[in-house]
Formats: C-alpha cells, structure tokens, sequence
C-alpha cells in the first residue's frame, strides 16, 4: 500500500525530504485531531519532487505569463494568464466597475485584451487577499500556465510523478497545481493504476480557465479511481469552485467546502492535512485497502 503526495507550486529550492516531513507532520496533526491511530511504519510514502524541473523548464524561456503580469498582454491579445487572474478575482466578487474605477484615468475597456484592466484587477487582488497577492499569484499563475499549455513540461513532469501513482494500491493527494496535475496524469494512465482514494485539496479543477485546457479529453473520473474526496476552505480563493459538483466537474466527487485553515494562509498544505475530515478520509481509505488488500 502507497500513500502519495503531489504538491503543488513553487517549490522550487525546497528540498524533496524536508517538503515530505512537511507534509507527514501536518497530517500526523490532522490523525491525532481524528482520533486515528498514525500512519504504519511500513507504510510506503512518496512524494514525487517535480519543483526543479517546473522552475528550469518555465526560467529557459520566460512565459508568457510573465509578460502579462508585468506589463498585461498587448493590445487585442487573449492570454492564459489574463483570463486565469479575471477569473480569480470575479470569483473574489471583484467587477468590472471596481477593476475600472482602479484604472482612473486609464482606458476603461473590459476584458482580457487590455493589459491595464487585468493589471488593475491583479492590484484590487492583492488589496483584498494579501496571502494571495504579489509574488504568489505570479508564480502560481506561471506554473499553471506552463503545465497547461506547454507539453514539455507536462511530459517532464509527468515522468517525475507517475512512478508513485502507477501499479500497486496507492491514495494520491494532490494540493493547488498538485491536484491538476494528479487529475491530468491518472487519466493518462487510468490503465494502470489501482486509486482506493484520489484527494483534492485546495484545488483549481473547477475553474473554467483550467477546465478548458485540462488533457486528455473528455474531462470525467480517471477509470483507476475507486474514489474521489475534494476538500476546500471557502476562504482559499485558488480554490475558487470549492465543490466540484456533477455541474461544475462531470465526475462523482464527494465534497467537503467547510475546512478552516489558518486565516493568514486558507490555501497552505499544513493547514488541510492537519484538518481531521481530510486526515480521517486518508486513514479510512488506507486501512480499507489494508484490510481487503483491494486489487482492481
């Protein structure tokens, strides 16, 4: 039995080991919360450190993303970035009155062409979530974007993370970009892994900038999931869908939206594993296939 972790952005100069005992600390917390026994000493933990990878593939050649959130993109010019940051803060009740009347005397025209109003909404952003704000909405926008839209980078990362979800009975958690790149990578080899238990947490798949260019196509549970657990914290607004409803992600999701992490940081790893609804659906989903030794 595996249990594996899939982080999420900007990871990059942490140390696999150290983000790993990160990791098993939080949910050693959340266990003892539950009042679950801990993880067993045999169990096999993974977590498939992709962080350098991302950060020299998206450095070599610097995205588009980059562009757009210093400078907006040009003129006419519909980019990943702009539509991603629109979508955050609409979904943070920021309008397009408000973004225009942060423009002032800048031109007013809406949408995701005109570099001065995603700018502006980036700004209203960082006023209203400040955990949010700044250099962690930049990175987080880059790296998601170069996973999405970039296939060297999907491919690279994929070959990192699917020795620890491939093969033997595993429960695969998955955090922020962790949670795409989970979800992208167990329908691509669906054939060959046996999931009791998929975990989102603080995940982005119910954006409508993510869905519509999430692969492989059609978007539905991966056919090696027996399961699938999808927890957010109302307040984490990177996790802006907190339900993933049949309506919102055409899947069997069971959903829990009422998590409340640490107010400084709702969207911090440390913050949902320690939780005892997300830890205790880990622990039953590992002692089930224990007990069973489930084979799919």
């Amino acid at each position: 039995m595996r249990l594996t972790f899939i982080h999420g952005r900007s990871q990059g100069r942490r140390s696999a080991v150290a983000l790993r005992s990160e990791w098993l600390a939080a949910l050693k917390r959340g266990l003892e919360a539950a009042g679950q026994p801990p993880l067993r000493d045999d169990l096999n933990v993974q977590l498939p450190f992709y962080a350098d990878v991302l950060d020299s593939l998206t450095s070599a050649s610097k995205p588009e993303t980059e562009r757009a959130l210093s400078r907006g993109p040009d003129e006419g010019t519909s980019s990943f970035a702009a539509d991603f940051i629109l979508e955050i803060a609409r979904g943070a009740g920021i309008d397009d009155s408000e973004i225009s009347a942060e423009l002032g005397s800048e031109p007013i025209e809406r949408g995701v062409g005109n570099g001065p109003f995603v700018l502006a909404a980036g700004r209203l952003l960082d006023r209203k979530i400040p955990w949010l704000g700044g250099e962690l909405l930049r990175r987080l926008t880059a790296d998601v974007d170069a996973y999405l839209n970039r296939l060297d980078v999907r491919m690279a990362v994929h070959q990192i993370v699917a020795p620890a979800v491939v093969g033997e009975p595993t429960v695969v958690v998955g955090h922020s970009l962790g949670s795409i790149v989970s979800y992208s990578l167990l329908r691509e080899c669906e054939d060959t892994t046996q999931v009791t238990l998929f975990v989102t947490i603080g995940s982005p798949l119910g954006m409508v900038t993510v869905k519509n260019r999430l692969q492989p196509r059609p978007l539905r549970c991966p056919r090696g999931v027996a399961a699938w657990f999808n927890a957010s914290d109302v307040r984490d607004r990177v996790a802006m869908v907190p339900r993933l409803d049949r309506d919102v992600f055409p899947a069997e999701i069971e959903n829990v939206s009422d998590l409340h992490n640490p107010k400084d940081n709702p969207h911090g790893i440390s913050g949902y594993l320690a939780d005892p609804i997300v830890a205790r659906h880990i622990a039953a989903a590992l002692a089930l296939a224990v007990v069973c030794g489930l084979r799919f």
